[in-house]
């Protein structure tokens, strides 16, 4: 009986919000590989083919990637809103990053990891991610980063089943607005608190 209940509730969790998770998916997808940069790839598949040491073969293949994102369509619309982010000390990784957490807040450490150099293979426990996002930012803006992850929108999943169960689209929007705009207030908030106590 208990199982059934799962199955039952799984099956019409995956009905709602299945369809709206493989499309977010294929457009967070499209907007990270978009347009397509035969050039740079020729540049540096020309350079990987020089250099001998696997190392720097390595670190030339996530300069690569970095360079792709970074150009992208998802690149692009990161750079666009990074304005919005300023008072917050965002900038365009953070802000990408931030967007590609709308389809699931998880993908957010790999999207970083990404966009410093060191691969999408990473997650949180990672010493190389760690050690860069020491370097490169500061801690009232980590505090902020953090502060805004926890709270703005929940996954695409969570948000979907939301929509539906609320009654529309509209409601979706709404979500997404309120989280966004209580994520800005508390990470904004913490940054001062932040600056002030560090300062």
């Amino acid at each position: 009986l208990v199982w059934f209940a799962i199955y039952t509730k799984a099956k019409m969790y995956l009905k709602k919000a299945g369809t709206f998770i493989l499309a977010a998916s294929v457009l967070i997808w499209f907007a990270s590989s978009y347009p397509i940069q035969e050039e740079t790839k020729e540049v540096y598949e020309s350079k990987m083919e020089q250099v001998l040491n696997e190392e720097e073969k390595e670190k030339l293949a996530f300069a690569l990637e970095e360079s792709l994102i970074e150009n992208s369509y998802l690149g692009m619309t990161g750079k666009l809103i990074e304005p919005v982010f300023a008072p917050l000390n965002f900038d365009w990784r953070m802000s990408v990053a931030l967007l590609s957490g709308l389809a699931a807040k998880e993908v957010v450490i790999s999207t970083m990891g990404v966009l410093y150099s060191l691969g999408g293979e990473v997650d949180e426990e990672s010493e190389n991610l760690m050690q860069v996002i020491k370097r490169a930012i500061p801690l009232q803006t980590a505090i902020a980063f953090i502060l805004f992850v926890m709270i703005y929108n929940p996954c695409l999943a969570a948000t979907v089943v939301f929509g539906k169960e609320a009654g529309g689209f509209k409601y979706i929007v709404f979500l997404f607005v309120m989280t966004t705009i209580c994520a800005y207030i508390v990470a904004w908030i913490g940054s001062m608190l932040a600056s002030a106590i560090l300062n």
